[in-house]
């Protein structure tokens, strides 16, 4: 593969992917309202399910391929982009107000589930055993999802809906086919442009896979906030975080063994991604209370960086 073809394919694959979230949103904010279902149950399970689609591929044909370092990788590192890169970037286009929900409920399951994925891991693997367990506990949060249906109201934010259902049904299909279809192309192109400056397989899962992976929450959520949807937003990002864990690794695991690569990545990455969802909480109770503010975003976005830069630097990753 040239590199021509590379940019080629990671040009497609980003329009694709900004076309299918725009779908995605404009069809899942409908249909929250049309069905009385509020937006953030949607954003944490279609919306999440979609844009976590291809991590679960991504992994999955990894694992089979026997490339485990690269599914480990991308579900490390496309939970530690979607709330520092992703979420830090929507914050910085709008400021959101969150709801009491997520952080005394949706925000802590993520710790949660982040706490359980690095204990299962210490032993140097996460194994089939590990991998039925968190798929178990995906049934358990997929319950408590459907449980915690409510009518909308002023929180879900009023919207005039002038299309028909099947349209917008169109537009949620269409947009996870994009999404789906965009990341597969961009992961493609990046990894092969990632294998020509010779890095390991785990640096390239948890970088440039992880990335190219979480572009689909990147449209998503930035998509949700620029139109003011903050609950699909920041929903979308718990979802997927909590989707990433518990059915992508689940299923990867209960498939094939996946061993934990190095030391760096057992006392590093897996705490940077299990802290996380913790100073996102703090954020959030920080006043303005329950408000994540534009300096607040641009805080993850530097966290992201060091983060990057420090795993390179220290060379545990190459």
């Amino acid at each position: 593969m040239s590199v021509l073809w590379s940019l080629f394919l990671l040009v497609c694959g980003g329009a694709l992917l900004y076309f299918g979230g725009s779908g995605l949103v404009r069809g899942s904010a409908s249909m929250a309202t049309r069905m009385g279902v509020s937006q953030l149950v949607i954003g944490l399970t279609v919306v999440a399910f979609g844009t976590s689609a291809p991590e679960l591929f991504v992994s999955t044909t990894a694992a089979l391929r026997g490339s485990t370092d690269i599914s480990l990788g991308n579900i490390v590192g496309s939970n530690i982009a979607n709330i520092a890169l992703v979420l830090g970037a929507a914050m910085v286009l709008r400021p959101m107000l969150v709801q009491r929900s997520t952080f005394r409920r949706e925000i802590p399951f993520v710790i949660g589930a982040s706490i359980v994925l690095w204990v299962m891991a210490m032993d140097g693997r996460v194994g089939r055993l590990d991998g039925i367990i968190l798929l178990v506990l995906f049934a358990g949060f997929l319950y408590y999802c459907y449980h915690t249906r409510h009518p909308v109201g002023e929180e879900a934010g009023q919207m005039h809906i002038t299309r028909s259902t099947w349209v917008d049904v169109g537009l949620v299909l269409g947009g996870l086919v994009g999404l789906v279809a965009g990341s597969e192309l961009f992961v493609r192109g990046a990894t092969e442009l990632a294998r020509l400056i010779g890095v390991s397989e785990f640096f390239i899962g948890l970088s440039v896979v992880a990335v190219g992976t979480s572009l689909p929450e990147m449209a998503t959520s930035t998509l949700a906030a620029a139109r003011g949807h903050a609950d699909i937003s920041v929903g979308n990002i718990v979802g997927s975080n909590l989707f990433n864990i518990l059915l992508v690794q689940g299923t990867v695991s209960t498939i094939m063994p996946v061993p934990v690569p190095s030391q760096w990545a057992l006392w590093f990455d897996l705490p940077v991604m299990t802290a996380l969802p913790c100073l996102l909480l703090a954020l959030i109770l920080l006043p303005p209370r329950h408000n994540l503010v534009r300096h607040e975003g641009l805080f993850l976005l530097a966290i992201y960086t060091a983060y990057i830069v420090a795993g390179a630097v220290a060379g545990a990753l190459v």
